[in-house]
């Protein structure tokens, strides 16, 4: 079993978003999935309140308990792929998700504020020599790429950055009102291209264990 966790200590950056779909998606390609919401507001909980489908299995921060004691438990009932959404605060919950996890996500808008918001996250899971990469999420569309491309430049300083940035589409707003993926919402949309090219990098990157580079 493959443990995702999806970590920063800022609110704001679309984790629950892209836990959602990167877990149906998953779930599509074969994983059996469950999503432990650790975040107290309930984003990934209340989406799967919505969701006509009974999968992927989502269990909010009431129900999971201790981190290390939940994902042993999901592994033993065959779950394949835990996807863990956490608070966007330094907390003992999102230090145990980073602790469990095969690979760390890192969302980050494409600003200034939110590249610097991030390297404390950066720093303790280095610290704690995990796998992570960071995942440029909610960028503009066309006419504002070069400052995707420039904020990719400035991240790849810091670590790993996915080769996918996640663009502000609206599919994601209807896919989460609705309580589906954006694979399900529209399967030939550049959302869920993206949201797939995602989920294929990180599978590859969790099968090989090879996450971020170790810090120099």
């Amino acid at each position: 079993m493959r443990v995702l966790s999806l970590v920063t200590q800022k609110g704001g950056t679309g984790k629950s978003a892209l836990a959602v779909s990167l877990a149906v998606m998953a779930e599509q390609a074969g994983e059996r999935v469950c999503i432990l919401d650790l975040d107290p507001q309930g984003t990934s909980a209340s989406w799967y309140e919505t969701r006509t489908a009974e999968t992927p299995a989502v269990l909010d921060h009431n129900q999971a308990g201790a981190v290390p004691e939940t994902v042993a438990r999901l592994r033993d009932a065959g779950f394949t792929l835990v996807i863990i959404d956490t608070p966007g605060i330094d907390s003992h919950a999102t230090r145990g998700a980073m602790r469990e996890a095969d690979l760390c996500l890192i969302p980050v808008r494409p600003s200034e504020a939110d590249v610097k918001a991030t390297m404390p996250t950066v720093r303790a899971l280095e610290g704690m020599g995990r796998p992570y990469a960071l995942v440029i999420n909610q960028a503009p569309t066309n006419k504002q790429a070069r400052v995707t491309a420039a904020v990719s430049v400035r991240l790849s300083t810091q670590g790993m950055v996915l080769p996918v940035p996640i663009a502000s589409r609206i599919d994601h707003q209807y896919a989460y009102a609705l309580g589906q993926g954006v694979h399900e919402y529209d399967p030939n949309g550049k959302a869920a291209a993206e949201i797939a090219e995602v989920w294929a990098w990180c599978r590859k990157r969790m099968e090989s264990g090879d996450g971020a580079p170790e810090k120099k």
